[in-house]
């Protein structure tokens, strides 16, 4: 499963791919026509993805150990956040907030990322537990690429209703 072919499909879609012969795959993306890549772009779709989810893990463990040096690296300078109580932040807030907000634990249940050009949004569900008690969430995430790598941009979170 690729994120997204951003080169070859100008939207961003859900696409399966399989070897299609050589180093050529086939990948069917939803409604669009079905493309044809080379291993070579498949191979920088999957290394987009990874490279967006390893800076989606170190703001997870950061926020975990209130790490606020890691957070001034991962948050772009115009991030802003809406958290599941409708409080929003901008980024010197947000690490402000993390310089005294402990959290015992935070789990990525689910997680999905599309990518186009330099914009990823990372979607899924997450679990929280804190003084409050235990947080079950669904989120997004939106990165961008800029000459310091993926940066997060802005982040929304809600308590999952199911």
């Amino acid at each position: 499963m690729i994120a997204a072919l951003s080169a070859q499909v100008p939207t961003t879609l859900e696409c399966t791919c399989r070897l299609a012969g050589g180093d050529r795959y086939t990948c069917d993306c939803g409604a669009a026509k079905q493309v044809t890549l080379d291993s070579a772009s498949v191979g920088a779709a999957i290394s987009a993805t990874d490279a967006v989810m390893k800076v989606d893990e170190a703001f997870r463990i950061a926020k975990l150990k209130n790490d606020t040096a890691a957070l001034s690296r991962i948050l772009a300078q115009n991030f802003y956040e809406t958290n599941q109580n409708g409080n929003s932040r901008n980024k010197a807030k947000t690490i402000e907030l993390w310089t005294s907000f402990p959290i015992e634990s935070l789990k990525t249940d689910t997680s999905e990322v599309r990518i186009t050009g330099d914009t990823a949004v990372v979607t899924g569900s997450q679990t929280e537990v804190n003084a409050g008690g235990t947080d079950r969430m669904l989120f997004m995430r939106t990165y961008g690429k800029g000459p310091s790598g993926w940066q997060l941009l802005s982040a929304m979170q809600f308590r999952d209703p199911r």
